[in-house]
């Protein structure tokens, strides 16, 4: 799978599988992206390749050991790590330029959503990050 920023400074190769895909709904993802919710696939950080534009990534910190990055040309915010867990990445499924090997399958968070977006699927919604249902 390939995927970029929007203005194209930034690429990357994604080898699958995904080991997970989901939509996150909390505070700190909605406002990073300035959406409803955010759809990531997680993969074994080996799995990421940025082919181009590396010197263009900048990192913001948003909490404590939790890293995002972005293009420091467009914006676009491409991936995630975790002090905590060097050996995994968090990929925003919106920057793939080929499609997903699948769908997220899982709401994390769900009591933090956004009140004025409606959801209808099926999908488990789940509290924070754990497997409990909200």
């Amino acid at each position: 799978m390939r995927g970029r920023c929007l203005c194209g400074a930034v690429s990357y190769d994604l080898d699958p599988p995904f080991t997970w895909a989901s939509h996150c709904h909390c505070a700190s993802c909605r406002r990073a992206h300035a959406a409803a919710f955010v759809s990531w696939a997680t993969v074994k950080a080996l799995q990421l390749r940025v082919t181009a534009g590396e010197d263009r990534l900048t990192r913001y910190t948003s909490s404590p050991g939790a890293h995002r990055f972005f293009c420091g040309t467009c914006g676009s915010h491409l991936y995630m790590r975790y002090d905590a867990e060097p050996a995994w990445v968090w990929i925003t499924v919106a920057t793939l330029t080929t499609p997903p090997e699948r769908a997220p399958d899982r709401h994390y968070s769900f009591e933090e959503r956004a009140p004025w977006f409606p959801f209808t699927d099926a999908l488990p919604r789940l509290r924070g990050k754990t497997d409990e249902p909200v």
